[in-house]
């Protein structure tokens, strides 16, 4: 409980200043994603989908033992029949794919291009969320092959050794966080719909992780770190190109090459 306040606490407290309304350009002050960075999220986004494709996860598990109370919340959370597990994978889908898909295309698509028709704002803000995403999609499945902790619900013989750390949860937290911090820079429905945006993906982000819990695809300490890890890399990107003169902020970006990660801040 502890953890998922801080977690919701982070992305709020980014809120300052009101946030100003789309111009027409990409505010002169903010870091626009140039040619060169939009090859690197792509290459991202393909390295990505190799690892899922190419690398799969040790056959043997590495790690293949709860700690801490992971055992106390799977008894307490788990669903307790396979249809009622099932139902909550298909659930947490909703948040995994629906929040980029928010982000990125009901946001920046609908919205800020087609709606107010402010297409260089909506392109910056949609290559920001890809990145992020990519960013996040790669990292997580690193982690994953690389960790190879076995899945609560795991059978003799399964290989599926991809539970550390909770890659729903992470994208979910990563579009939620981005959202958080693009709101609290920019107003972008102009209406009290820009203070809603951030709980409520907050809220749909915390519901992904524990429906990994109720469906027993995860440990709690799986969706936890995904939470943190998805946080970090959905405010840092979004606050790497959309910083706040005010604020003293740290920030994770791409490099200026395109084949590094910068991490960074003003004091």
């Amino acid at each position: 409980m502890r953890a998922a306040m801080v977690l919701w606490l982070v992305p709020v407290a980014l809120y300052g200043a009101d946030p100003r309304s789309p111009d027409d350009a990409w505010p002169a002050s903010w870091k626009r994603v140039g040619p060169v960075e939009t090859a690197a999220i792509g290459g991202l986004g393909l390295g990505a989908l190799l690892l899922e494709v190419v690398v799969k996860a040790p056959s043997n598990a590495r790690w293949d033992s709860p700690i801490l109370f992971d055992d106390s919340a799977r008894n307490a959370l788990r669903a307790g029949s396979a249809t009622g597990r099932s139902r909550a994978a298909t659930a947490s889908d909703f948040g995994y794919l629906g929040l980029p898909i928010y982000a990125v295309g009901v946001e920046a698509g609908l919205v800020t291009w087609l709606g107010k028709d402010k297409a260089d704002v909506a392109l910056q803000l949609g290559l920001i969320n890809v990145e992020a995403i990519a960013i996040n999609a790669l990292l997580s499945r690193v982690t994953q092959t690389t960790v190879g902790r076995s899945r609560p619900d795991a059978q003799p013989g399964n290989s599926d050794n991809t539970a550390f750390f909770s890659g729903h949860t992470s994208t979910a937290f990563t579009s939620a966080s981005a959202l958080c911090v693009q709101h609290s820079r920019l107003a972008i429905y102009e209406s009290a719909a820009d203070t809603v945006v951030c709980p409520a993906a907050l809220t749909v982000a915390s519901a992904t992780g524990l429906l990994r819990i109720v469906a027993d695809r995860h440990w709690a300490s799986d969706v936890i770190a995904g939470a943190i890890f998805g946080t970090v890399v959905g405010a840092s990107v979004s606050l790497a190109h959309m910083p706040d003169a005010e604020t003293h902020s740290a920030s994770l970006s791409l490099g200026a090459d395109g084949r590094s990660l910068v991490y960074g801040g003003r004091f």
